[in-house]
């Protein structure tokens, strides 16, 4: 069963925007006149205007709020329509050149809901995570330091080995398939490497760039109903945690990739315990659903 079955995007973003707003009130209740504070929206170019908000204390106990348009600085004119709904005030000429509201710092909290409500409706940010602080970033995003746990030593199949090509790459597959099964592996002339398990095969390739090891097996033959097979398959790719199932014109395929730059022998060991169990566990009932045979 997918561990994301109960996911709830919606309700993961409102508790994160939640959350972003009570970091945020935190820091203007206690925000004073030595500095201001930017949150602007991440943008894929960095030399860019970003949309964003400026805070400022302007006089004892107020805090001022200062809205970055999307637009080279200046809000669009949807932007516009927008922040006169949410409440900001309209340019005034002086410091006051862009929308922006005052707020006593007694009422941070209300300022605080006002800029989540408009970098997330108005200027569109998803998830507060896209948002850049020039300060305090490790309060309003909750960023910490990473603490590396302590070492332990490794064995044979954890340790990585950085194959120089995909000759290289199959070289070192065959070595640990030779240690699994206590014989060399049997390929074809394109290269792929065949296991027999239970009522199926399992086939075994890298991938041109050596970048890739793609474990796949044939589960079903001669399907019946393409659309009736479709439907069976996306329910199996919504609720499998390894392996992705797939129609290739009358054939089921069930597939897995692994990262082979570097090659981890352990990573192999767990694919190939994962789609065996897999291959042999659903064939049977697979076939039976979509009016197919198994391999044998």
């Amino acid at each position: 069963m997918a561990d994301y079955r109960d996911f709830d995007f919606d309700a993961t973003q409102r508790h994160a925007w939640d959350e972003f707003t009570l970091r945020l009130d935190d820091v203007l209740s206690v925000m004073d006149a030595t500095g201001d504070l930017t949150i602007s929206a991440v943008g894929p170019d960095e030399a860019t205007t970003r949309p964003g908000i400026r805070f400022s204390m302007v006089r004892p106990g107020v805090i001022a709020a200062f809205v970055t348009g999307s637009d080279g600085g200046e809000p669009t004119p949807s932007e516009e329509e927008q922040l006169r709904r949410l409440g900001w005030h309209e340019p005034s000429g002086g410091p006051a050149h862009t929308f922006n509201v005052e707020f006593d710092q007694e009422s941070s909290a209300d300022l605080a809901a006002l800029a989540s409500d408009t970098l997330s409706s108005v200027f569109g940010v998803l998830h507060p995570i896209f948002l850049h602080p020039d300060q305090l970033a490790e309060i309003l995003q909750g960023e910490t330091t990473w603490t590396p746990l302590a070492p332990r030593k490794l064995g044979r199949e954890e340790t990585a080995v950085l194959p120089g090509s995909r000759p290289e790459l199959d070289a070192l597959v065959d070595e640990e398939l030779r240690r699994i099964f206590g014989h060399p592996p049997l390929r074809n002339d394109v290269g792929d490497v065949a296991i027999r398990v239970g009522s199926t095969m399992v086939f075994l390739r890298s991938t041109a760039d050596g970048a890739e090891l793609l474990l796949f097996s044939a589960l079903v033959h001669d399907v019946v109903g393409r659309s009736r097979a479709c439907e069976v398959l996306n329910d199996l790719n919504v609720e499998a945690r390894f392996g992705r199932f797939a129609l290739h014109r009358d054939r089921v395929f069930v597939q897995l990739a692994i990262p082979a730059q570097p090659f981890v022998p352990a990573h192999l060991h767990q694919a190939l315990a994962h789609l065996s169990q897999i291959a042999d566990a659903i064939d049977d009932e697979l076939a039976a659903k979509l009016g197919g045979r198994t391999t044998f």
